[in-house]
């Protein structure tokens, strides 16, 4: 997924726990992007080579294997971990919760895109919908990305503007 579509989970959230800043829900939900930067600058994941155009979608000129920022078992984990800090910070169960689901939901979004998302780690099976490969689901992903996201907002906003209305007697 290009990365757009992932903030959508911080901007629908911020409305449902007012107390989280709304940077801290948008860096939950690119969480596993930044661990794949950080693992990849460190060696401990590959960084992918590839090539994107709309008719043929994303090829991988090398293989793409992320299991520690993009694996199922390490997105529960890093949710947990979320979510423990989450709890830590705000002293809230329900805050801590959606923390965590904003940093899963990174996964969930993926596993539409992607199909080289390992379950565990490397020689693990690889899952996803695999919508990238494909011209048409490229561009599919690219609309669904961009509309999730204005979605998001307008949900975000609107919320907002609502809750900031003077309650007349």
């Amino acid at each position: 997924m290009s990365g757009i579509g992932h903030l959508a989970a911080g901007f629908a959230a911020k409305p449902v726990e007012p107390k989280i800043p709304l940077w801290v829900f948008l860096v939950a939900s690119e969480t596993n992007d930044i661990l794949y930067f950080l693992f990849a600058s460190i060696g401990l994941e590959q960084k992918a080579v590839m090539t994107m155009d709309f008719s043929q979608g994303v090829k991988y000129l090398t293989p793409a294997l992320n299991p520690w920022s993009h694996g199922l078992f390490m997105s529960i984990i890093w949710s947990l971990t979320a979510a423990f800090i989450g709890y830590l910070l705000y002293k809230d169960r329900r805050s801590s919760l959606l923390l965590g689901a904003v940093v899963f939901s990174h996964w969930l979004l993926d596993f539409l895109m992607h199909s080289n998302l390992p379950l565990f780690f490397n020689d693990s099976p690889l899952v996803g919908l695999g919508l990238e490969n494909s011209g048409i689901g490229f561009v599919f992903m690219t609309i669904f990305d961009l509309v999730i996201l204005a979605g998001a907002i307008f949900f975000c906003y609107r919320t907002k503007k609502r809750t900031a209305l003077p309650v007349r007697p």
